[in-house]
């Protein structure tokens, strides 16, 4: 039977307990804008940890905007899904070039979010790095690639649900993937959902504002 959550905060609830042996008061957790702010936030929230953004866009294959070829982060990184740039003879290079064109773009977002609060450096620290739902993974491998980068002592990816083939793609990356339900049959994440309105900017700043004040 295919899982339903009611919504982002139901999910976050019920990821929290999934991550409560791993995260405390000393730890720290990315969720991955848009949506992925408000999991992370409720499960900020319920384990006492810090709570910071990370911003990811996908790049879309040609003519196919919603396939992922790729990913990049506001710090530069790029995960690149090998066999979708092979299937439509895109160069590596001329991926790499789209991502570092939107990096300026992301590093803005990332500071407007933030509302000048520095980012939370997480050298030495347990992190999870949380999306809403992972199809293909590629938004979370370029995260997980930038996190790991900074040292920290322990690293998580989760998300609610995932594919298959997102989290077997991810073990190799992080010393956990804390996912309650991972699905052999999966279009998209917003089918996991009973509602899944996109997440706005303005929601993204409260949650990361709401976090500072609470603590």
């Amino acid at each position: 039977m295919r899982v339903i959550f009611r919504d982002r905060f139901d999910a976050g609830l019920r990821l929290a307990e999934g991550l409560r042996e791993y995260l405390g008061p000393d730890s720290v957790v990315y969720g991955i804008a848009r949506g992925g702010v408000v999991v992370a936030g409720v499960v900020a929230r319920r384990l006492g940890c810090a709570l910071d953004v990370i911003v990811v866009k996908k790049i879309g294959a040609p003519f196919n905007p919603e396939l992922a070829a790729a990913a990049v982060t506001e710090f530069g990184d790029v995960a690149i899904e090998e066999e979708v740039v092979a299937f439509y003879g895109i160069s590596r290079e001329a991926v790499l070039k789209r991502a570092s064109e939107h990096v300026p773009d992301l590093r803005r977002r990332a500071e407007s979010y933030r509302g000048g609060r520095g980012f939370i450096e997480p050298a030495g620290k347990t992190v999870a790095v949380i999306d809403d739902g992972l199809a293909t993974g590629t938004t979370m491998v370029a995260a997980v690639k930038s996190i790991k980068k900074m040292n920290p002592s322990r690293l998580i990816a989760s998300a609610p649900v995932a594919s298959t083939t997102a989290a077997s793609k991810l073990r190799p990356l992080v010393d956990q993937v804390v996912c309650p339900y991972v699905e052999e049959e999966f279009y998209a994440v917003g089918e996991f959902y009973e509602k899944f309105a996109q997440v706005t900017d303005a929601e993204v700043v409260r949650y990361l504002r709401e976090s500072v004040n609470f603590y």
